[in-house]
């Protein structure tokens, strides 16, 4: 591949190769960092007065500027990291010891509004003062939903509230909102009612503040017309990036169809709008200096449309690149998109490095990677004659190398892969730039009170057909292969595998097919042993589950699983707990029974069940474990002289009164107590 030896396009990958080992846990002071980098620094500016009088100097300059850059990207993720920001609120919180169940005064600006549930309104809060003290940071503000208070982004809330830290999850294998979350620079919540807060406006702008207000308008524009609640919502989906009102069916529906990308606004959506401020704004080349006003006007139009689409990680990435763009297409100068898009890489992480773990981040750019350097290749291997079928052919290209690029990161977030996507794209995408730029005409006519009914129909019917078609792809169960055992090892073989197709250079196939061959050799050999681990693995789990017992046994690809409730077999197998272990320990069946007294774990160990009725033998049997479900009526201090077990586990059925005498009893015994109410799932590897 010809972009590789770019000296750009290296400096850019060491410096985010920099940013992605800064999040390494080593547990060095950040002033180490800081000297490193500055020794460096004056190493760097030695070897380049030498380099300049001494060529022999050169490799020496080489490799000491690649230490620079990738010692600035480890110092810029540490820079960013909150323990070493005195002012941080998570220091404070370390220093004064706080209560999670006291209340504490807080104040802070409203970054942004988030997406909310049934029963609390959800905020990106960034705090000013905590107890009275200045300090900085961002966390989730959570309160209770209620039409009373408006609050809005860029306005100051104030008042009382309990603060806690996000925990792990409850269950092993289930979605860790605590790491999502620090992926957004949140590590706690606020939890308050209307009644504890005040809201004042914020008299400075922000970007986002104004991108808020200006969709808040077009949505009320839009809402004085005949357009139906669900094409409302994908209308705000497709045009103005927020996906929040979108039925969870129809959202998952896009998802099988394998067209969910068309709902968040990416580089095609920027890239119309781009086009279109262009043509805008050409007659202004006539006059004098028009280059740079036609450049800033384009620019600022990019990133008021990133405004209006609420700054999503995929807006931001195809805003900083398409502004790079411009500035190239007006000023004349030959790009290369790679190099492009490297910078922009760059750019969003030197603003943000907690970017490089955010999923939307890694698909956005892996999928236009691939489409650059994939796409044309592809596109070789068959000559059109024809205008309609080049069309198809391009259309084709592009979605497989797509597909290619965010196939390994698909299966392992979500564990599925569209069997039609093919087909869902070669339809959707031709009538995209129709839909968008369709609405685009609608926002605008709304807007000056100018839309006719017609029009308003007839974009409410393409619409209603986009959500049919998607509806009918999304039906065809057979042809979407969810629950895909996929893991970090494959993941990590399987990029190997791509970056080898990346970087494939057909001057030098030989160098290239080793490493084509190696990375395929390396995934399958993965793809075996984690397949023979797979059939090896045994677990045993007493899982949290809300007011229930469940345990479950796994020896290779089965689950055994024991409850209270066998014959609600359909439900239990739903439950998200259940259902996300399945897929993640490629569990292929799951048979469900009554619990039973006494598990065999080994044979020197063994799990004891005590249940409302509370019997067992007291002779010399000495269970290794002690289940205690549905709040047994025991003496726990004579169980504990009578078995002797070295770890007992209360689940989610006992009364959590029961639980904290419990503790008391272990607690004298010298015997560990394991609550799921309070540290979720027991996971016992079995010998």
């Amino acid at each position: 591949m010809k972009y590789v030896n770019h000296p750009l396009l290296q400096i850019c990958l060491v410096f985010i190769l920099g940013i992605w080992f800064g999040f390494t846990d080593f547990n060095f002071e950040f002033r180490l960092y800081v000297y490193v980098s500055v020794t460096i620094f004056l190493l760097f500016s030695i070897s380049l007065l030498l380099a300049r009088r001494f060529s022999s100097f050169k490799i020496v300059y080489t490799v000491i500027a690649i230490l620079l850059v990738f010692s600035l990207g480890v110092f810029n993720t540490k820079v960013h990291e909150p323990e070493n920001q005195p002012n941080h609120f998570t220091q404070q919180l370390e220093e004064e010891a706080l209560d999670d169940n006291s209340l504490v005064s807080f104040k802070g600006n409203v970054v942004r509004r988030l997406k909310s549930n049934a029963f609390k309104d959800k905020y990106e809060l960034s705090l000013v003062t905590l107890e009275g003290r200045n300090i900085k940071g961002k966390l989730l503000l959570q309160v209770e939903a209620s039409q009373q208070v408006d609050i809005r982004s860029n306005s100051v809330v104030f008042g009382l509230g309990t603060i806690k830290a996000f925990q792990d999850p409850s269950n092993p294998q289930q979605f860790n909102y605590k790491d999502y979350m620090a992926t957004l620079q949140m590590s706690h919540v606020i939890d308050t009612e209307r009644d504890f807060i005040q809201v004042e406006d914020l008299v400075s702008f922000s970007m986002i503040g104004f991108g808020e207000a200006a969709r808040e308008e077009i949505i009320s524009a839009l809402g004085r017309h005949e357009f139906s609640q669900e094409q409302l919502s994908l209308i705000q989906a497709l045009l103005l990036g927020q996906k929040q009102n979108i039925d969870p069916d129809t959202y998952n529906e896009f998802s099988k169809a394998g067209v969910v990308h068309i709902l968040a606004v990416s580089g095609l959506h920027v890239g119309i709008v781009l086009i279109i401020l262009q043509f805008i704004t050409k007659a202004l080349l006539r006059v004098r200096n028009g280059k740079i006003i036609r450049t800033i006007l384009v620019v600022i139009g990019i990133w008021g449309f990133a405004a209006l689409a609420g700054f999503s990680t995929s807006v931001l990435r195809a805003a900083v690149m398409f502004s790079l763009l411009s500035i190239a297409l007006n000023s004349r100068r030959k790009t290369s998109t790679v190099n492009t898009l490297a910078i922009s890489a760059v750019i969003l992480l030197i603003y943000n490095p907690y970017f490089i773990f955010q999923v939307g981040f890694q698909l956005s750019y892996l999928a236009v990677i691939s489409i650059v350097t994939l796409q044309p290749r592809l596109f070789k291997l068959y000559k059109p004659r024809y205008i309609i079928d080049k069309r198809i052919w391009e259309i084709v290209t592009v979605t497989v190398a797509a597909q290619a690029g965010v196939l390994p990161l698909s299966l392992y977030y979500f564990h599925q892969f569209p069997g039609l996507f093919l087909l869902s794209n070669l339809v959707i995408l031709p009538g995209l730039g129709l839909l968008l730029g369709g609405g685009i005409l609608i926002i605008f006519l709304s807007l000056v009170g100018l839309l006719p009914d017609l029009l308003t129909k007839a974009y409410g019917f393409l619409l209603d057909l986009l959500i049919a078609f998607v509806n009918w792809i999304g039906s065809k169960d057979d042809l979407i292969f969810s629950d895909i055992f996929f893991t970090k090892p494959m993941l990590i073989s399987s990029l190997m595998l791509l970056l080898s197709l990346f970087v494939f250079n057909s001057k030098r196939k030989g160098v290239s097919y080793v490493f084509l061959n190696l990375s395929l050799l390396a995934l399958m050999l993965c793809m075996f042993i984690e397949k023979q681990n797979q059939l090896q693995q045994e677990e045993v789990v007493i899982f949290q589950a809300y007011q229930q017992s469940q345990l479950g046994i796994v020896k290779g690809k089965q689950l055994q699983l024991y409850t209270d409730q066998p014959l609600l077999k359909d439900s239990i197998m739903e439950q998200y707990h259940i259902a996300n272990y399945k897929t993640l320990r490629g569990i292929k069946t799951i048979s469900i029974s009554d619990f039973e007294p006494v598990y065999e774990l080994n044979p020197k160990e063994y799990l004891l069940v005590l249940d409302s009725l509370p019997a067992y033998p007291k002779n010399s049997f000495q269970p290794a474990y002690l289940l205690l479900k549905n709040s047994p009526d025991i003496n726990l201090d004579r169980v504990i002289s009578d078995l002797k077990p070295k770890q007992i586990i209360a689940d989610a059925s006992n009364y959590k009164s029961d639980i904290d005498r419990w503790k008391c009893s272990a607690k004298k015994a010298g015997i560990s107590l394991h609550s799921t109410w309070e540290k979720g799932a027991f996971k016992l590897v079995k010998d």
